[in-house]
């Protein structure tokens, strides 16, 4: 896509006089191109990034969020097509610079993902948090590769009554000799988590964040800032929710394995969305496993279910509970 049309419709997208009423939720972070290399070698590319799996799964339970996001020159056009048909508000939305963020994603029979990152956006700065954004109440903090300096994350806590972080792109580093990408963590604790109410991470990023051998004392590390949630999604085993140290297990959702891709970005901004209207941690998190579970057997950020689906999956996994916790 050339320059002057990109420039074009981020001009449109501008002046168009969209509505903050009813929006939830603000979502920062890159939007990348994914390269997704399944086990049998057959390639596929979509748009991705966590601004993307948040409006496909807001599109999905009839929520409205805006975005915040940097792509570059490169940014194809039919890509920008899709993320106008996700229906997200877009005046956080910008075109900087040449590249945008692209990855590789390369998935074992195992379904062990092996990630390159193939090219880096620009990062983004409080100042491009459009002001209407500010009075939304929850900010969603989803960097995939260092994109979020860390001193917007102390910035949007003074502006946002829910700082939400998934932590995944302060846990990545690139091995010099492979070139895959690697666990390593890239902040200190004490930089991010007095700034946040809501950390989201995967059983490895947790261990990587607090240099932990063993999952239990990782998690003790992180609730000792008291946190108001602690999320830890765990592939095939589910969910743990901590929520001001109150442990809450969410299962994980039967479902047939296409693409695991956005899974984790699936769950948090539904946890999110229908935290924000419920308050009701565990309802919140089953919502989200389900939420999850479609995703996975989904190609792309493109969703093909909708709200009842998602919900009816919860409604008939809570039947069959005689006792489920409450939060």
């Amino acid at each position: 896509m050339c320059f002057e049309t990109s420039l074009s419709l981020r001009i449109v997208f501008e002046w168009l006089n969209l509505s903050i009423s009813g929006m939830k939720l603000v979502v920062i972070g890159s939007i990348t191109e994914d390269i997704i290399i399944s086990p049998s070698k057959k390639e596929s590319r979509y748009i991705g990034g966590v601004p993307v799996y948040a409006a496909a799964i807001a599109k999905a339970l009839e929520e409205s969020i805006g975005i915040v996001s940097k792509v570059g020159t490169d940014f194809h056009l039919n890509n920008l097509k899709t993320l106008h048909s996700l229906g997200p508000d877009l005046r956080g939305f910008k075109i900087s610079g040449e590249s945008s963020m692209v990855f590789e994603n390369r998935y074992t029979p195992k379904g062990r993902r092996v990630q390159r990152l193939l090219a880096t956006s620009e990062k983004i700065t409080f100042s491009e948090i459009p002001t209407a954004y500010l009075s939304i109440s929850c900010v969603h903090l989803g960097p995939v590769f260092n994109e979020i300096p860390i001193e917007l994350i102390s910035q949007v806590r003074k502006h946002y009554k829910l700082v939400s972080l998934d932590a995944q792109g302060f846990t990545r580093s690139v091995d010099k000799k492979k070139g895959h990408i690697v666990l390593k963590s890239q902040v200190d604790l004490q930089e991010i988590l007095p700034y946040i109410d809501i950390l989201k991470v995967d059983d490895n990023e947790i261990k990587c964040l607090t240099s932990s051998t063993k999952l239990a004392d990782a998690i003790a590390t992180v609730l000792a800032f008291n946190l108001d949630f602690l999320i830890i999604t765990r592939a095939h085993k589910g969910a743990i929710i901590f929520h001001h140290n109150q442990r809450i297990d969410i299962p994980a959702f039967p479902t047939t394995i296409v693409d695991e891709t956005g899974a984790g970005d699936t769950f948090i901004v539904a946890f999110l969305l229908t935290y924000l209207a419920t308050v009701d941690a565990y309802y919140s998190g089953l919502v989200a496993a389900s939420a999850a579970s479609y995703k996975i057997a989904t190609a792309g950020p493109f969703p093909t279910y909708i709200r009842d689906d998602i919900l009816t999956k919860v409604q008939t996994f809570l039947a069959t509970q005689k006792h489920p916790p409450t939060s």
